[in-house]
């Protein structure tokens, strides 16, 4: 059976028979607002469907609508803001899950690209058309655990990269003065990460002293006072091959924070980035880092998770665990 989307005035929406394949689309998503055309022909040609999402209330309903229709493969082509309110919404629904595949068609792309190898946008709507055609059990796949963020009386978040402190600053500074001068994507993300680096280096007050959080890890009880930058992830790559973590615990989430003041950040910036840390990055001299199961976080007045911005309030604990794997289809390019 083949299912057909029909336009109406409040947008684009499927009608009531079976299709093997969605594709929702943010055509306002970083590298997908220059090629409309070419996402929509590719799709076409993987025998699915373009289904238009913009703001996060259509995203929502449109990952409801597909999920409850009983969709085969469910793609979602956007950034990681398109992606985190997609992926919420199945993870809130009491269904049976089709095949899932996210496309690189944001800014950084940090979660389709740790998922999908780094695959160009087009390559990997090519791969997904070829994965349609296989039969569910021959179709490649990657599995990744997501962050479940909650605090109480709100409902619970999901995504795949938590960050706090000055990781807020760099987003900031990437939005108003890196990405205002045309330079996007993964590089102009990572340099706005070094500039919070230099600013905690050089102890800058609007990078700096504006920040004091704690976090507890649940597996050792442990709390970790005056951090004033925080990273947790269940990803295996972050932006340009940046693996920031070094804990040897076989738990899912990689938790990194810097305490204020650290000994030699500039210095030890490198093994920070790539999870090679000098002998001397020790809790004692500011750093820590380790695989966890689970932990509180008392943030100074915001997080991020996927880009996304939370507000809370000060000393408001937010609980931060792994869910189980979640099957994705790899649209890494044959031979890659």
């Amino acid at each position: 059976m083949n299912r057909e989307l029909r336009s109406t005035d409040s947008g684009t929406e499927l009608s009531s028979t079976m299709t093997r394949l969605v594709v929702i689309t943010n055509f306002n998503a970083g590298r997908n607002r220059s090629r409309p055309d070419v996402i929509r022909r590719l799709t076409r040609d993987a025998g699915g469907h373009c289904l238009q999402a913009e703001d996060l209330e259509s995203i929502r309903r449109a990952t409801r609508e597909a999920v409850q229709r009983g969709v085969d493969v469910l793609a979602v082509n956007g950034g990681d803001g398109t992606v985190h309110g997609a992926l919420t919404e199945i993870m809130h629904l009491d269904t049976r899950l089709p095949d899932l595949a996210i496309i690189p068609g944001g800014t950084t792309n940090m979660t389709a690209n740790d998922l999908n190898a780094n695959a160009p946008l087009e390559g990997c709507l090519r791969q997904l058309a070829a994965q349609v055609q296989l039969s569910p059990e021959s179709r490649a796949r990657v599995r990744r655990p997501m962050l479940r963020v909650f605090r109480e009386p709100q409902a619970a978040q999901y995504g795949f990269f938590l960050g706090a402190g000055i990781v807020l600053d760099g987003m900031a500074h990437f939005r108003k003065k890196v990405a205002s001068h045309g330079l996007r994507g993964e590089l102009a993300a990572g340099i706005s990460l070094l500039r919070g680096l230099g600013g905690m280096a050089r102890g800058e007050g609007a990078w700096v002293a504006s920040h004091s959080m704690s976090f507890v890890e649940h597996d050792r009880k442990e709390r970790h006072d005056d951090q004033v930058l925080l990273m947790a992830t269940s990803l295996e790559r972050l932006l340009l091959g940046m693996r920031p973590w070094w804990g040897q615990r076989p738990c899912p989430i990689h938790l990194t924070s810097v305490r204020r003041r650290p000994k030699a950040v500039m210095r030890r910036a490198r093994g920070l980035l790539t999870g090679r840390p000098h002998p001397k990055m020790t809790s004692s001299e500011g750093y820590f880092s380790e695989n966890v199961t689970a932990f509180d976080l008392y943030a100074d007045g915001a997080f991020a998770l996927d880009g996304e911005i939370f507000a809370v309030e000060p000393g408001e604990p937010v609980r931060v665990e792994a869910t189980a794997p979640i099957s994705f289809l790899n649209l890494q390019q044959a031979g890659g």
